[in-house]
């Protein structure tokens, strides 16, 4: 993901450019078409002249009639005549006596190779007289001129249509266009040359080729401007400032060319050329500075005020945007100008290249491709620098996420350990209260109700008249004392219900699962014929005294509740005669085993309202244990529910366990 673009603004640019690049592809394949039919016909042109006989001198002939000298072919030698540039102005006025452009096509027709051929050359209002052999125009001599020029001409066609087409964005798309100079200079460069026969300079040399070197310039600026790292922190629309600006120039230069070919019918060559060189020098010595401002802003060799105090001038550039724009700059720009400097400059200024023609433009031809791969590269990387941007981001989401997850986490801990404190407090209060009013009261009605009956049966057995009507009051009495007996049952019932938690701290863990197993169960259940093996041995590990610490208390009452519920379930639910409770101790681990051979169950199809399971685990996980349950329906075989609970005893308790039993020894003694 790009810096400082929103996620919205850049769907929004992503689906402009996905708009515009079929456009701009098509404009540029039609470009490159027009091109390649240009370059066509000169090269035509220049191969229908293998094998005949020339001068030894590829010639042109100016807008003003002049025939002036363009370059000397490699396989032969040179001649003393210098190629026309800023730096020369010598032209040809005869050849063989006869004067221009009659006079040397004459001469090529008639000679042979080898002939001496004489040149009346015009340098400086001065004329002089030479003489050169004239020679064959070869395949290899077309080659290393021309056909090498056509063959990089066309490398930067396809390389700029394969930047344009694989663009991701508009500053991909600028690094495609702005190969179209260089190709327009490679291409049309077989119009700039005769062999035998004279061609007058054409339109395609006046408006298009010229031009081109300011078009060069101006790409300079364009390409330093676009590769500068503000340009690349963030997706950008065209501007003005960056798009337009450099080739706003242009508009005066295409003026006064097409004013001139209009009115004039020609465009006069060396001011063409001075204007169109002078544009690309300064755009070279911008693009140059620019350039260099840009690799100080992300080598951070000045302070970054001197760059702006606001805005993103002042903020610090990412890595890959650093490495990239370095990169770039390097390929590009120092690429180009020195292919600049090193070629096309010298031949406009002295006529030839600092290096022999044929490996110049071998270089030329190679280097798009290297400018290719390179661009390709470190698209790659740049994409894999953002896709790691983006999982950074997105795993510092998650563990912020995870973060959060974990508080809320540690938070409902504490809000189900407050819950289940507070449930385990206001049953044991309800317990007390059940155990100290209600439940006292109808005990103590029923001692008077039974009191008052034995009195009022034995003053009926001592009264001689029988005036004491007995029976009605003693069969009164007795309803009494039943309704009696079945209140003290229901409020003990309620009382397991909601787990003895004042019995169980009055009596201890294992006394008070001893009572309600043996008793209070089957008190409660009278018409059940479930018979109860128990073992509880284990439970001696938990003192009374110990259930009074905080984790005694969360063990004792774990337990507590999941044996009662249980054995409640059992006696009401699973429809068998017998059920086994057993406990044991291993490895400072507490274990009970609940087992029956009843009907078993579905858990994934208890009631929601059934809360007792879910109480049940809230509670062994409070006291960091485990609670497993295993069921089989009714009628597979081996059916029945098995309930496993685990409860690790923690060193303290065990410690203080041990002190416990010192202390009770040492009291004894």
């Amino acid at each position: 993901m790009h810096q400082g673009v929103p996620t919205s603004d850049k769907d929004i640019m992503q689906s402009w450019w996905h708009q515009l690049r079929p456009k701009l592809t098509l404009l540029y394949i039609l470009l490159a078409i027009i091109l390649l039919l240009i370059s066509a016909t000169g090269q035509m042109r220049l191969l229908n002249e293998v094998g005949k006989v020339f001068g030894g001198f590829f010639w042109a002939i100016d807008t003003s009639g002049d025939i002036i000298v363009v370059s000397v072919p490699m396989q032969l030698p040179p001649f003393k005549v210098k190629a026309d540039s800023l730096t020369s102005s010598s032209h040809i006025i005869a050849v063989n006596t006869l004067p221009g452009r009659a006079g040397i096509q004459q001469a090529y027709r008639q000679a042979h190779d080898g002939d001496p051929i004489t040149y009346t050359i015009a340098e400086n209002n001065t004329t002089t007289v030479y003489m050169r052999p004239a020679a064959i125009f070869t395949w290899d001599m077309w080659w290393q001129n021309y056909g090498l020029t056509l063959l990089a001409g066309v490398g930067w066609l396809i390389v700029g249509c394969f930047l344009l087409i694989t663009a991701t964005d508009w500053s991909g798309a600028v690094e495609g266009m702005t190969l179209l100079p260089p190709a327009i200079l490679l291409l049309l460069s077989s119009s700039w040359g005769n062999v035998q026969q004279p061609y007058a300079t054409n339109m395609a040399i006046q408006l298009i080729w010229i031009p081109s070197f300011a078009l060069l310039g101006a790409a300079f600026i364009h390409l330093s401007l676009t590769y500068r790292p503000e340009a690349l922190t963030s997706v950008r629309q065209p501007r003005l400032r960056i798009d337009a600006l450099p080739y706003l120039p242009l508009i005066a230069l295409l003026a006064y060319e097409w004013s001139s070919y209009l009115i004039v019918g020609y465009v006069p060559i060396r001011t063409n050329i001075i204007f169109s060189l002078s544009y690309a020098a300064i755009g070279s010595m911008i693009s140059f500075c620019i350039g260099i401002a840009s690799l100080i802003r992300i080598g951070r060799l000045l302070p970054s005020r001197l760059f702006g105090s606001y805005g993103r001038f002042s903020d610090p550039i990412p890595l890959r945007i650093s490495r990239r724009v370095g990169d770039l700059l390097t390929l590009w720009i120092g690429g180009v100008g020195i292919g600049f400097c090193l070629g096309v400059l010298p031949i406009l200024l002295i006529g030839q290249t600092l290096l022999p023609l044929p490996m110049f433009y071998l270089l030329v031809a190679v280097y798009p491709f290297m400018l290719l791969y390179a661009i390709r590269s470190l698209r790659l990387i740049d994409r894999l620098h953002i896709t790691l941007e983006q999982r950074e981001a997105a795993l510092q989401e998650q563990q912020r996420t995870a973060s959060e997850l974990h508080q809320t986490n540690v938070e409902l801990r504490q809000a189900t350990s407050l819950l289940l404190h507070a449930d385990a407090h206001l049953r044991s209060l309800l317990s007390q209260r059940i155990h100290d009013q209600p439940k006292q009261q109808a005990l103590r009605i029923r001692s008077l109700l039974g009191y008052w009956q034995h009195k009022l049966q034995a003053a009926a057995q001592h009264d001689p008249d029988g005036k004491v009507a007995a029976p009605p009051v003693i069969e009164a009495l007795e309803k009494v004392r039943k309704v009696s007996e079945e209140l003290e049952g229901d409020l003990r019932g309620l009382q397991l219900l909601v787990e003895d938690a004042y019995q169980r701290r009055s009596l201890g863990l294992k006394l008070h699962l001893q009572k309600l197993l043996c008793e209070d169960l089957p008190a409660l259940h009278p018409e059940s014929p479930l018979q109860l093996q128990v073992d509880l041995w284990a439970l001696d590990e938990i003192s009374p005294n110990l259930e009074q610490t905080e984790e005694g208390t969360k063990i004792a009452e774990a337990i507590s509740y999941t044996i009662t519920q249980a054995l409640l379930n059992i006696y009401n639910h699973a429809n068998t005669n017998h059920a086994t409770i057993r406990t044991t101790c291993s490895n400072d681990a507490l274990e009970a085993y609940i087992t029956d051979d009843g009907n078993g169950f579905d858990p994934d199809k208890i009631a929601p309202e059934k809360t007792s399971l879910l109480k049940a685990r809230l509670k062994v996980r409070e006291a960091n244990g485990t609670l497993e349950i295993r069921t089989i329906a009714h009628p597979q075989p081996d059916h029945g529910t098995t309930v496993t609970l685990r409860i690790p005893l923690p060193l303290a308790i065990k410690d203080a366990s041990n002190i416990q039993a010192v202390k009770s020894g040492n009291q004894q003694v």
